[in-house]
């Protein structure tokens, strides 16, 4: 349903003939600046539009000059673009030397008699074009007022790696100079805050073909700030009446066919062989909630038990194709702050409510605004997805908006979102730059209980099914940095900095009290570190702040007499000397109260 949504979007976006008419124009261009390349395909997408080629050659962002050089050309030739209808063999004469296009018109062929064509300029025009396509476009190439080429790439063909490998050119038009300037500014911003260069720059993690594409491997930097988010987890959690556990790593299959997962989640599983086993097959855990029933169902539980909050940092495994794997947004194992809430009916919509709390104490505490609701219910369509009746469904169902109601949350609802066993309530957070994260989720459950038999004796005396609620207000581990890496280009909280305050002396005479103060600021708990190197002073504040440090310590002469330091934020501010009580106290009520200040 994502797919669809996406293209409902194109559909109605003001833009899309006119990027759909510079897809056209890059297609006749390239073909004119390298002979022999055959255009294939290419649509309009968010944000602009691609083009794929059939060519052997080359094709490299040092050739964009030229080839745009040709796109203005066609551009400034105001040639008139017409559509036109063609029958199969008509359109199979016209591309008889190009069999990407020969595949698409059998295809399309079945579907009408007569086939959609568009023409730029007229035949015999140097610039004449004419290729497959259902428009809409624009009626002039002039109307084209601003494109940039942007990147090149492979594409297989149709997506399928047994296919051709195609030429991929991505691009992007507006209707004015001064939008494609401000798109192209973003980007530039992108770029500087994508996570996986943060993460490269400052140390945080590092992902190696020796151990495997989507297993990252934490740097003591990084390490850092996982252990700080956990810190703050457990701590929030406790202070919430959770019930920290902890389950195994692997588990036998059996498991898995119990919750109902194998039918639908098997391909993504890892499959382990256990020595001495026979033929008993063992998952590497995918997901914590099995686990988590079990611990619940280890003994009787009463009402006085409920509602019963069980928590785990857990990490799990599953399995993303290669093309899907994005930094640690998007690996094979990551660490989720995960928790089932066990509960009766009658506690269901308050606990839902508690937990929509504990989300909005998260996001407010680091200062995330944007964000949306989105509850994901089942595509009648294909009922077969799920699992449970009717009623259960629509008791669900009831319950969640209910819920999210009695929250005072706005939401929207996404047909086809739900999970295989329950409606799923997402939160999406958009970054200070525009991407759209799936941070967060909450789920009520009334199937799961059923499957392992999840009860309690209720006041009556009578056994009920408890309702179980999934939530993971900080998503995983990995996610949620990636995303604040992101959000905060870099420039992270103090209370998730890995170096919190590095000590610069300006000489070796100072190197002694340098010394001195950075044990003072590690035993109040801060992390500290002295820059001693002989490189001058400037270059050691500048590679500080590029290493995005929120306090740079200067110690000379002066600071030496006073007992004091210097202090420099990291965003240049120059604060001058401080003495050094002052600092301690300052920066540990900021660390201690995650505070997302500076000073």
């Amino acid at each position: 349903m994502a797919k669809e949504k996406v293209i409902d979007k194109l559909k109605n976006d003001p833009l899309m003939p006119l990027r759909h008419s510079a897809e056209h124009v890059l297609h006749t261009a390239v073909e004119k600046v390298f002979p022999g390349a055959k255009k294939v395909m290419g649509p309009p997408i968010e944000n602009g539009f691609y083009c794929d080629f059939d060519y052997d050659g080359k094709i490299n962002e040092e050739d964009f000059p030229k080839i745009e050089q040709v796109m203005q050309e066609i551009i400034d030739a105001e040639l008139p673009v017409k559509k036109h209808t063609l029958s199969a063999d008509e359109a199979k004469k016209i591309f008889k030397d190009n069999p990407f296009k020969l595949e698409l018109i059998e295809e399309h062929s079945k579907d009408s008699e007569k086939l959609t064509f568009y023409t730029f300029g007229e035949e015999g025009d140097k610039y004449y074009d004419i290729d497959l396509c259902a428009g809409p476009h624009v009626d002039n190439t002039r109307e084209i007022k601003a494109f940039k080429l942007l990147s090149v790439a492979g594409a297989y063909w149709r997506g399928n790696e047994k296919n051709k490998m195609l030429v991929r050119i991505y691009a992007t038009a507006f209707d004015t100079k001064e939008k494609l300037d401000a798109y192209l500014e973003l980007l530039e911003e992108q770029k500087r805050r994508d996570h996986r260069k943060l993460g490269k720059d400052l140390e945080i993690f590092t992902i190696s073909e020796e151990v495997g594409p989507g297993l990252p491997l934490w740097l003591p930097n990084g390490a850092i700030m996982k252990e700080e988010l956990e810190k703050w987890g457990k701590q929030t959690e406790d202070d919430w009446g959770y019930k920290r556990v902890s389950t195994p790593f692997m588990t036998k299959r059996t498991l898995f066919e119990i919750s109902g997962h194998v039918p639908y989640f098997e391909e993504e599983m890892y499959k382990v062989e256990i020595p001495g086993e026979g033929e008993e097959e063992y998952f590497i855990k995918p997901m914590n909630c099995p686990f988590h029933h079990l611990i619940y169902k280890s003994k009787p539980r009463s009402y006085r038990d409920l509602p019963l909050r069980l928590a785990e940092y857990g990490t799990v495994a599953r399995y993303e194709n290669r093309g899907s794997l994005n930094g640690i947004l998007r690996p094979r194992v990551f660490t989720q702050n995960d928790a089932h809430v066990y509960c009766s009916e009658e506690q269901a919509i308050d606990v839902f409510v508690e937990i929509m709390d504990l989300h909005r104490y998260y996001y407010d505490k680091l200062g995330l605004k944007d964000y949306r609701v989105v509850l994901g219910l089942p595509d009648p369509e294909i009922r077969g997805k799920y699992h449970g009746d009717k009623e259960m469904w629509e008791k669900a169902e009831k319950m969640s908006r209910t819920a999210l109601e009695k929250a005072g949350v706005d939401y929207e609802e996404e047909i086809g979102g739900a999970a295989h066993y329950g409606p799923k309530m997402d939160l999406k957070i958009r970054s200070a730059i525009g991407n759209e994260y799936a941070i967060s989720t909450n789920q009520i459950d009334l199937y799961m209980p059923g499957r392992f038999g999840l009860t309690f004796t209720d006041k009556d005396g009578k056994e009920k099914p408890v309702v179980v609620q999934h939530r993971a207000p900080l998503g995983s581990d990995e996610r949620f940095i990636g995303f604040l890496l992101e959000q905060f280009a870099g420039n992270m909280p103090v209370w998730l900095s890995p170096v919190q305050i590095v000590i610069i002396p300006i000489g070796e005479k100072h190197h002694e009290y340098a010394a001195s103060l950075e044990k003072v600021l590690k035993e109040e708990g801060l992390r500290a570190q002295t820059d001693n190197r002989s490189e001058p002073m400037n270059a050691r504040i500048r590679d500080a702040q590029m290493m995005k440090i929120p306090y740079m310590l200067i110690a000379g002469d002066k600071e030496v007499e006073s007992e004091t330091a210097s202090v420099r934020l990291r965003t240049g501010e120059n604060l001058g000397p401080v003495k050094t009580s002052e600092i301690i106290s300052k920066v540990k009520e900021i660390y201690l109260t995650r505070d997302l200040s500076l000073w």
